[in-house]
């Protein structure tokens, strides 16, 4: 599924610079890091109210370090 989000500045610089290095795409680099969020146990999302009729949301990250490895033939069909 694809999915589109906007992100500020700062993080977008951020995921570009781990893009840079891994030579991948930035929407790839944001793939990973989403994917292997919702796949470690650990994570989760609280959420509440806020004043004035906001909404409060507290990100919780797993604490199991997630890995992926890829082969140079699945590396080659990544976006760059």
């Amino acid at each position: 599924m694809k999915v589109e989000v906007e992100l500020d500045d700062d993080a977008v610089k951020v995921l570009k610079s781990h893009a840079e290095i891994l030579d991948v795409s930035l929407e790839t680099v944001c793939k990973f890091i989403l994917e292997e969020y919702t796949r470690n146990k650990g994570g989760y999302v609280f959420y509440g109210v806020a004043p004035k009729g906001g909404k409060i949301f507290l990100i919780q990250w797993p604490y199991i370090t997630g890995q992926i490895v890829l082969s140079a033939e699945e590396l080659a069909k990544l976006p760059r």
